[in-house]
């Protein structure tokens, strides 16, 4: 390729960089000054759905901020908030989620507008080994919509959400009670054990936390204990592989 060709294709390409980053350029990144409320929001829900989430963000902030009153305020809340948890701006999403159930509880909204907080906590939810202050958070949220809003079509959402919530909760726990076992000290590691039982019942982890406290329990000398633990594993869970390790033990002989 000569050098006239290869300048020519490169002209051509800057010409086309040229020509993309003048629709950008040109591209409204606000509704227009003279726009009526109306279509101030219909311009950010559009930006909204099309997944412009940055975009959507300043024209609802924009249409609040100008018609806080007007009728489409509650949605222009709503997908504020929606734009934010998109986005993954997970707190200011909970706090616009916030001030829509604050300051307009009786929307036809505002039960939405609890599940996002809901929802904006449990997407800040960390992993098992990190502090799970997020996950309580949105349990304690979902919590609020099933008491305050029980007719809401998204109530069984919301609960859907709590119980995995629920179930993280329960395996930090064990991962705590595992974590003193591995260091023989039995004793702690039983409070986290029985906290599992008692604050988590049924979760998916019950079974090795019996099996875990049951050893526990006879690493301390509290034999009776341990027996009762066996038991309620045995009858609860026959088919686990903790139920089957007793029974092996059981039928070997060993104490």
């Amino acid at each position: 390729m000569g050098r006239r060709d290869r300048d020519s294709r490169f002209g051509a390409g800057l010409v086309t960089v040229a020509s993309l980053a003048l629709l950008v350029a040109c591209s409204p990144s606000m509704p227009p000054p003279d726009s009526t409320p109306r279509q101030r929001y219909d311009w950010s829900a559009e930006r909204y759905e099309d997944g412009q989430y940055s975009k959507a963000i300043r024209g609802f902030r924009d249409h609040l901020f100008r018609d806080p009153l007007d009728p489409t305020a509650d949605s222009a809340r709503l997908l504020l908030a929606e734009s934010y948890l998109e986005s993954d701006q997970e707190l200011l999403a909970a706090n616009e989620f916030r001030q829509l159930v604050t300051t307009r509880p009786n929307s036809s909204l505002a039960d939405d507008a609890q599940y996002g907080i809901c929802r904006s906590y449990w997407a800040m939810s960390p992993s098992i080994p990190r502090d799970q202050d997020f996950t309580r958070k949105a349990i304690e949220e979902c919590a609020r919509l099933v008491e305050f809003y029980p007719r809401s079509p998204v109530v069984t959402e919301a609960r859907s959400v709590s119980e995995e919530a629920s179930q993280k909760l329960a395996a930090k726990e064990l991962s705590i009670g595992k974590w003193y076992f591995s260091r023989r000290m039995y004793e702690s590691s039983i409070i986290y054990l029985e906290s599992v039982l008692l604050n988590y019942p049924g979760s998916s982890v019950e079974p090795e936390v019996l099996g875990l406290l049951s050893n526990s329990y006879r690493y301390v000398g509290f034999r009776r204990e341990a027996e009762q633990i066996e038991a309620r594993l045995l009858e609860l869970y026959p088919d686990s592989k903790e139920a089957g390790l007793i029974e092996k033990e059981v039928g070997s002989g060993t104490e």
